[in-house]
Order: structure tokens, then C-alpha cells, then sequence
């Protein structure tokens, strides 16, 4: 027993000995390489080179079986839509090449999505490139370790997908990882980021309209309170608070002497009829009409005179200041209304991003789809088999 047991050992040590100091020699004395070998000789006589599909079949069969990591989706759907957003559907021929702004921005926000803009921005809140890149995946589903961003950016934008519904302006999210929680977390960080995006679009462009307004009305008072400054300024330097209306009074004052002078001038022709020109009553009433007529002389030269301070020339300034203050007060009154009117428009023009199917947790892994893809590449590999014999067929044939 003891001699048999040595002898077994001895004979074990040989194999050992001759796999370290020729492995390749040692695979091929063995006798499982020669039965395989010869398998192969009878496979390779019976079959011929489809032998060699049946065994790329047999590696892809191996490969999706056992070997291709699973990717797990969590899915979303949501739809961009305007506050103040009142569309109506167009029918018949009016709706052929016609783009709502809720397609217009669900159309910008697919495109977003796709962009590398949102692959970097997943990268930097879910570490989503490291994710692809770790090496508990196969390898041929993994990204490279040393890959670059446009790698990156290609194989993002080849496990997310992004489909938009034209009839009801609808996105539908599809989001692929390697680990069903992660794709959720991916999916959450995805709706998150376009949402702020497509925030962003709307308050951008209601924040530059309401810093345009609000500066028109900011110009506008500016302007008022020039012409306020200087219509009081004019006030105090011709202590006169209307001149229009001062001229109306002192026209007024004009006619007023005008018809007295004429009725003391008629009751003067009345005296002369019975009295003598030297008596007291005729040379009082003479009195009287001169100083009216002085006075009214009087009156007249501040109504009109070469003079710059006449009242006519003061009205005129004073018209001019009074009217370019009334339109600077109109001006900033449509411009308070303006930025009014703009305030509204801004909040109409705001988006938001409804949820109409919120991401979930997958259960099970929705890719690669196993059975599918072993048929398509068994399809495939008999095409290119089909194909190779023909052209072998036309080449020989035209040799001979």
C-alpha cells in the first residue's frame, strides 16, 4: 500500500513537473485535448466551416447567459408647460408645420437631455462616469477606464434615451445602469437638472424684460423730475405760478378799462352838451378818463412789449416748460404701465416641468435582452456565413 501510494505520487510529481516546464506540450499530450480535437476533426468534416458559427453562436449564448452584466431602467414622463399657457389644438391643414412653444420647449429639452451638457452635469452630481467605468462589469458593457469625454459623452447618450410624443408634447425618460437603485438616483438627478433648466429658460428671459421695463422706468423719472425742477424754478424766478392765467386776468383787467374809458368818455360827451369845457365836472371827468387810459396803457405794455419779461413771452417759456413736464409725466405713467404689463407677461411666460410619471424603482433588469440579441446575432453570423460562401463560390469559380 504504502509502494502504490509512492508510485501515485511519483507519477504526480512528473505531470506537475512537466506543466511547469512546458505547459503547452503538457496541454497537448493530455487526453482531454485530444478527444476535443478529435471532436473537432468530425465536427469540422461533417459541418465544415459553419462549424465556426456554431461556435461563435456558442460564445454568444455564453456570453448573454452567464457573462453580460444585466442593466437595470428607471423610466419618467413628463411635459413642459407655460403659466399662463392658453393653446388651442390647430386643426386640418392649419396644424401642418406649425410648432407650439410647448413643443418648441419639450423639442429644447430632449435636446438638452442628449447634450453633453446634462452628461456632465449627471457626472458631477451622481459620479455617473465612474459608475460606468467600474470593473464589476463585463467588459465589453463597461466604459473604458481611461475613457474621455467624448467617450463619456457617447456611451451616456447610448443608455439614455429620450422619446417625445407630438401629440401629447409628452417626454418619456428611459435611464440604463448597472444597479436598479443607482438608475433611480440617476433618474431623480436627470428630472431635477432639466427642470432647472427649463426654469431657467422662462426667468431668464422675464428677468431681462423686467430689467429693460424697470430701467425705462427709472429713465423716465428722471426725466419728470428735470422738467418738475425746472417749471418751479421758472415759477420762482417770475414769482407767477400760471402765467396763463395771469394773462387771462390781466386781459380781463384790459377789457374792463376799455369800457370804463368808453362810459366815461360818453358821459363826458353828455356834460359838454349842457356845461362849459372849463367847469369842474367836465375837467374832473377829463381827469379820470386820462388816468384810465394810463393805466390801461399800463396793462397793455406788461401784456405785450419787446421786453423779455412781457407776460406773452413769459407764457410762452412757460407753455414749453408746462408741455415737455406733462409728456415726462405721461412718459413715466406708461412706463409704470408698461412694467406692469411685463410683470404679467413674465409670470405667463414662466415653464414648469409636470411629472406625469414619476421615476421608480426597477424590480427586475430590462437589458440586455438576452433572448433577442442571441437571435439576432445567430441571424446575423448565418447572414455572414451565406454571404462569405458566395463570394468564396465566385472566386474559386472564376480561378478554375
Amino acid at each position: 500500500m504504502s509502494q502504490l501510494s509512492k508510485t501515485e505520487l511519483t507519477h504526480l510529481q512528473r505531470k506537475v513537473r512537466k506543466l511547469k516546464r512546458n505547459p503547452r506540450q503538457f496541454v497537448v499530450d493530455s487526453r482531454a485535448y485530444a478527444t476535443t480535437r478529435k471532436a473537432a476533426y468530425l465536427a469540422w468534416a461533417k459541418l465544415g466551416s459553419f462549424a465556426l458559427v456554431l461556435l461563435l453562436s456558442l460564445l454568444v449564448v455564453f456570453y448573454y447567459t452567464l457573462w453580460a452584466s444585466p442593466r437595470y431602467v428607471s423610466e419618467a414622463q413628463f411635459v413642459v408647460k407655460q403659466a399662463g399657457s392658453n393653446e388651442l389644438p390647430l386643426a386640418g391643414l392649419a396644424a401642418l408645420g406649425s410648432v407650439s412653444s410647448s413643443m418648441r420647449d419639450a423639442l429644447v429639452l430632449q435636446k438638452y437631455i442628449e447634450s453633453s451638457a446634462m452628461a456632465k452635469a449627471l457626472d458631477e452630481a451622481v459620479s455617473l462616469k465612474a459608475h460606468y467605468e467600474r470593473s464589476d462589469w463585463d467588459v465589453f458593457s463597461r466604459l473604458g477606464a481611461e475613457s474621455t469625454l467624448e467617450d463619456y459623452v457617447k456611451f451616456y447618450q447610448q443608455h439614455i434615451s429620450v422619446m417625445h410624443d407630438e401629440l401629447s408634447d409628452v417626454l418619456y425618460v428611459e435611464v440604463q445602469t448597472f444597479d436598479a437603485e443607482y438608475s433611480l438616483q440617476v433618474a431623480n438627478a436627470l428630472m431635477s437638472i432639466s427642470e432647472a433648466f427649463i426654469n431657467n429658460i422662462g426667468s431668464k428671459m422675464a428677468q431681462e424684460q423686467m430689467a429693460y421695463a424697470q430701467k425705462e422706468v427709472e429713465r423716465s423719472y428722471n426725466v419728470l423730475r428735470e422738467q418738475q425742477s425746472s417749471l418751479i424754478h421758472f415759477q420762482d424766478k417770475f414769482k407767477l405760478y400760471n402765467p396763463e392765467q395771469q394773462g387771462g386776468a390781466l386781459v380781463g383787467a384790459i377789457n374792463e378799462l376799455e369800457g370804463e374809458i368808453i362810459r366815461q368818455q360818453t358821459e363826458m360827451k353828455s356834460l359838454l352838451a349842457f356845461m362849459r369845457d372849463d367847469a369842474p365836472e367836465v375837467k374832473a371827468k377829463r381827469i379820470r378818463i386820462k388816468a384810465l387810459e394810463q393805466q390801461l396803457s399800463e396793462e397793455k405794455s406788461k401784456l405785450t412789449n419787446e421786453d423779455k419779461k412781457s407776460l406773452n413771452k413769459i407764457n410762452v417759456d412757460f407753455q414749453e416748460i408746462k408741455l415737455n413736464t406733462e409728456l415726462a409725466s405721461d412718459l413715466y405713467k406708461s412706463s409704470l404701465a408698461g412694467l406692469e404689463q411685463v410683470r404679467s407677461e413674465a409670470y405667463r411666460k414662466l415653464k414648469h416641468l409636470l411629472i406625469v410619471e414619476a421615476p421608480s424603482l426597477a424590480e427586475e433588469d430590462k437589458y440586455p435582452r438576452r433572448l433577442y440579441s442571441i437571435f439576432t446575432w445567430f441571424v446575423s453570423l448565418i447572414l455572414i456565413y451565406l454571404i462569405g460562401r458566395l463570394i468564396y463560390s465566385i472566386v474559386k469559380e472564376h480561378k478554375e
